[in-house]
Formats: C-alpha cells, sequence, structure tokens
C-alpha cells in the first residue's frame, strides 16, 4: 500500500496544489485585505469595502484625482502559480470608465506586490480627471477623451514607470491658459496623444491630427513632473503672441513640480 501512495506522490501533491489555489481564490476578500493592508503600507489610493473573492471581487479605490471609483476584476487561477497574477480589470465612475488586462508581479522575499503590468487597456476619461495637476499650471480643460491600447509597467517600490505606449485622444473643448500675463479662453480643436518612454522618463507628445506638435507631457524617473506648450497651440486657437521672431515650434510655456 505504501508502495502504491509512493507512485502516485505526484498526483498527491497536484491535488494538494490544486485544492490550496481553490481554497485562495475563494477566500473572502474582507479576510484576505485584512491582513494584505498593513504590509502595504501608505498608498495613494485609499481601498475601501472590498467585497467577493480573491478570484472574483470589487472595492472602491478613491483617487484625489478622480474621486471614489469601483474596481471590479476577475483573477485567472493558473497564474497563482506563478510569481505574477493576472486578472481581467474595470475601473468605473462619472469621470472615468478603463477596461483591460493587468498582471502584478510578488516580490517572493515579502510576499508583496512589487509591480503592476498593464496590457490593452481602453475607456473614458473625463477631463475633471487632470484638473487638479493642470490648476498647478494655470490651465483648465473641457471635454472627454478616449484611452486606446495602454500598456505599461509601474514600480510600485520605486515609485517609477518603466515602460509605457498608448494613445489619448481628446475629443476638443474650452480651454483657459495664460498667454503672458492674461488668461486666454479658447476653443480646442480634436488633439492626440501619443505615450511612450525617452530613456527613464514617460512622455505623452500631444499633437495635432495632422501630426504637429502642440505639447508635452512628463513623468521623470524621480518623481518630478510637468509640461510644455508650443506656440502652435495659441495659433491653433487663433491668438497672438508677442514674440514675433518665435516659430510654430518655439516653445513658450513650461512647468513642472513633484508628483511622486
Amino acid at each position: 500500500m505504501l508502495q502504491s501512495i509512493w507512485a502516485a506522490r505526484w498526483y498527491l501533491l497536484l491535488g494538494i496544489l490544486t485544492f490550496l489555489i481553490v481554497l485562495v481564490v475563494n477566500t473572502p476578500l474582507h479576510f484576505i485585505w485584512q491582513y494584505a493592508e498593513p504590509a502595504l503600507g501608505r498608498m495613494p489610493i485609499r481601498i475601501q469595502n472590498p467585497t467577493g473573492t480573491l478570484w472574483h471581487g470589487r472595492l472602491i479605490a478613491d483617487a484625489p484625482e478622480v474621486g471614489p471609483v469601483q474596481v471590479t476584476w476577475r483573477l485567472s487561477p493558473l497564474s497563482l502559480l506563478s510569481a505574477q497574477p493576472e486578472l481581467n480589470l474595470s475601473v468605473d465612475n462619472e469621470r472615468v470608465r478603463l477596461h483591460g488586462d493587468a498582471a502584478v508581479t510578488i516580490d517572493l522575499a515579502t510576499m508583496t506586490p512589487s509591480s503592476i503590468i498593464l496590457t490593452d487597456v481602453s475607456g473614458y476619461l473625463d477631463s475633471q480627471v487632470a484638473a487638479k495637476a493642470l490648476k498647478s499650471m494655470r490651465v483648465s480643460v473641457k471635454g472627454d477623451a478616449e484611452l486606446s491600447q495602454l500598456n505599461g509597467e509601474f514600480d510600485l517600490v520605486s515609485k517609477q514607470v518603466l515602460s509605457l505606449t498608448g494613445r489619448l485622444i481628446y475629443s476638443g473643448g474650452n480651454v483657459q491658459f495664460p498667454v503672458q500675463r492674461n488668461q486666454v479662453d479658447a476653443l480646442l480643436p480634436m488633439l492626440i496623444g501619443e505615450m511612450g518612454m525617452e530613456d527613464d522618463t514617460a512622455v505623452m507628445n500631444v499633437k495635432t491630427p495632422e501630426g504637429k506638435d502642440i505639447a508635452r507631457v512628463f513623468l521623470q524617473a524621480d518623481g518630478w513632473g510637468g509640461a510644455s506648450m508650443r506656440k502652435r497651440a495659441v495659433d491653433l486657437v487663433g491668438q497672438q503672441w508677442p514674440d514675433k521672431q518665435a516659430t510654430e515650434d518655439t516653445v513658450i510655456f513650461e512647468v513642472s513640480h513633484k508628483i511622486l
């Protein structure tokens, strides 16, 4: 009998492993969260009301710029065999609607998340999402934006963007921005933001549909971020720039501050 058990040891191990995976993914999320929350430490997003299970659950994530959003996910059970669980993710509130795939890399030494990988994320963003960041630059924008093909990786430990690609299409709308000492009100046409990496800096180059540069938004590895704007943006909304020697590509406005 012992010989038969020994011969079937791999099947027993597989059965035990399967049982443990099923047990973990079906554990109530609120039970897991009470142990995971202290290990994660202070986060920029406040987590509330986790419900469901690790396999299929939902929670409320309260971010300062976005407000409370409902996050729903469905986990791939087989991915728990690796140190990189994969899940299908949805984020939804009146300002943001996003859907895509995500993976969380786990540090096996501490058993805490070390990075988040986003794959093929798409959705809708209201301009109010960026209102706080734009306010520091004395800029306000109205209108909606469509996000598509967003892929990227964010290191939770160093708080750095490791990779980034994607596209953001702004539908157009009213905008306010400073020109010299005056605040200008204008109607902005459709613009396209192309996301990518320049060395270790995450950037979004904003262009017209014809491919002409308008502005640049960036986030550096040290947590400093900002934006710059070209004279072409002023021409686009029918305003005059006092410096007659400035070309369309002259940078007329630039600001940066600590973000992360």
